[in-house]
């Protein structure tokens, strides 16, 4: 009971917090701000994956998650290959390690009952992608940075892929 409870209450946090992340990618117009979401949300991608391939019990998560590594690495270097273009001169380095939100989202993976594990998952990529869609859009539109709304707009697609992924996993699990 006392496990259900926890997992719940993790749950909530990674909703409220995905809210939060919703609203923050929705005002970011910055390269800075963008490079460090952009980047953030690749690294969380990648980590929360790692984490299902070893725990997930569901292979169409298994597959899901394998694609997250290899789609979440790309982005990253193409990331890195428009910070390296004349046009992103002076934009921040971007971070190399998770902010404090997704630590938690991460801490809480881990934290998941192995039979609640896939649900878990899921359910926390339903949040990422929908916030690194609503950062890539935003940042495509109105940007201040003619390269970097490349990225966006070239990223953008691939992320909205993931989401109808992850739901259509969520509707099935």
């Amino acid at each position: 009971m006392a496990g259900e409870l926890k997992n719940t209450m993790d749950k909530m946090t990674d909703t409220l917090g995905g809210a939060a992340g919703q609203l923050s990618a929705s005002m970011t117009k910055s390269a800075d701000g963008f490079v460090e979401s952009a980047a953030i949300s690749d690294k969380y991608e990648r980590t929360a994956a790692q984490i299902a391939l070893a725990r997930c019990r569901n292979e169409g998560v298994r597959e899901a998650a394998k694609q997250m590594v290899l789609d979440h690495t790309t982005s990253t270097h193409q990331l890195m290959s428009a910070l390296s273009m004349n046009e992103t001169r002076g934009v921040a380095t971007p971070p190399n390690q998770l902010d404090a939100r997704r630590e938690t989202m991460v801490k809480h993976l881990k934290d998941a009952p192995d039979d609640a594990f896939d649900t878990t998952y899921v359910d926390q990529q339903v949040l990422a992608h929908e916030e690194a869609l609503t950062l890539m859009e935003g940042y495509r539109d109105s940007g201040d940075n003619p390269q970097l709304r490349s990225f966006a707009a070239g990223t953008a697609p691939v992320i909205a892929r993931h989401l109808q992924k992850m739901k259509q996993l969520r509707a099935a699990l």
